[in-house]
């Protein structure tokens, strides 16, 4: 099933059970609310294997589909988010990544050895990686302290997200390091919670770019050189993506992303159409093409553009398409009015 039916799916079943929601918190009824924080879980699940945390502060609920550092599952929280009914909207808050904290984080517990470990148990040494626009960080925790690297990077991170949030942990953490000690004579440094405040101010300070979500966070791949010749993808120079790790994956010739892409009902692939502008203005139209596809496809809810690439030859709008079907048909008719040929194809 694609992954745009999967999100249907979801909302007819949560708009069966939200009053229900809404009734258990009232009533503080800690039973049912697990039950049904349990069925929800489920549901997103079946639909990109994310989670999602049912919360209740301020006199609204909140609805929040947490996908971690995955960028499929980001892309498919996305949608999440974006197709919400709007009978909702008065009175809940819907969020498609994890927001920084959050109730989860000022009430999140680590269990390791009988004991109980807290935010404020992590101690957050960072500098400003003033090039690399960046927070390069280091971490102390008891909490840390004889574990496997693995897992102490693993409790790191996690950690880090609950309480700096999704978009904070993947645009502006740098270098991560584990500490075995604490760290004397330290300049920058605070305990965990107060962590997203300090990254606030140096975003500010430094003038940084802020984002709406971690899917519009792009990054550029300048290549020495054209993989190898003038045919599809091999004649690129430039590649602009928000998914780094999909690009990697394609030109070490592996599938993992897309394989993951279409175990979810969903399909990375990508738009082409050869170059005829002048150099200068080359990235300008494909940049401007993404915009307007964006626009299209996404608005109604089959594709989302997730960057491209500049070639010699050919110019690249990479998508991650929801609905198959309703994508080849809406480029029939895009095509209908376009002033050059504009061609798909999947990465896989």
């Amino acid at each position: 099933m694609d992954t745009r039916y999967r999100v249907k799916n979801f909302w007819k079943y949560f708009m069966g059970v939200y009053q229900e929601i809404e009734q258990a918190f009232r009533n503080q009824d800690e039973e049912l609310l697990a039950e049904l924080r349990k069925e929800v879980n489920l549901q997103v699940q079946s639909v990109c294997d994310a989670s999602a945390e049912l919360e209740w502060q301020d006199g609204f609920f909140e609805l929040t589909f947490n996908g971690g550092m995955n960028k499929t599952k980001q892309y498919i929280c996305a949608l999440l988010k974006k197709s919400a009914p709007k009978e909702l909207i008065d009175d809940w808050i819907i969020s498609g990544y994890r927001q920084p904290l959050s109730q989860s984080a000022l009430h999140a517990q680590l269990k390791l050895d009988d004991e109980i470990y807290s935010g404020t148990d992590f101690t957050i040494y960072y500098e400003i990686n003033h090039e690399a626009k960046c927070i390069d960080t280091a971490i102390y925790s008891k909490a840390l302290q004889g574990l496997e690297e693995t897992k102490q990077h693993q409790i790191a991170t996690a950690m880090l997200e609950l309480f700096i949030g999704e978009i904070e942990l993947e645009a502006r953490i740098g270098d991560l390091q584990i500490l075995n000690q604490p760290k004397e004579d330290a300049e920058n440094y605070c305990l965990l919670p107060n962590f997203y405040e300090d990254i606030c101010d140096i975003v500010i300070d430094e003038e940084w770019s802020e984002y709406q979500e971690p899917c519009a966070i792009y990054a550029a791949y300048k290549l020495d050189q054209c993989i190898s010749g003038d045919t599809l993808r091999k004649d690129m120079k430039l590649i602009i993506t928000t998914n780094s790790l999909l690009q990697n994956e394609l030109l070490n010739q592996e599938n993992d992303s897309c394989e993951e892409a279409k175990r979810f009902g969903s399909e990375y692939g990508y738009l082409y159409y050869e170059i005829e502008q002048e150099k200068e203005q080359i990235a300008l139209v494909r940049q401007q093409l993404e915009k307007e596809l964006q626009e299209l496809f996404y608005e109604n809810n089959i594709a989302r553009m997730i960057g491209g690439a500049i070639g010699t030859v050919y110019a690249y709008v990479d998508c991650i398409v929801f609905d198959t079907a309703a994508f080849e048909i809406l480029l029939e008719k895009l095509n209908e009015h376009l002033s050059f040929p504009l061609y798909y194809r999947s990465f896989m």
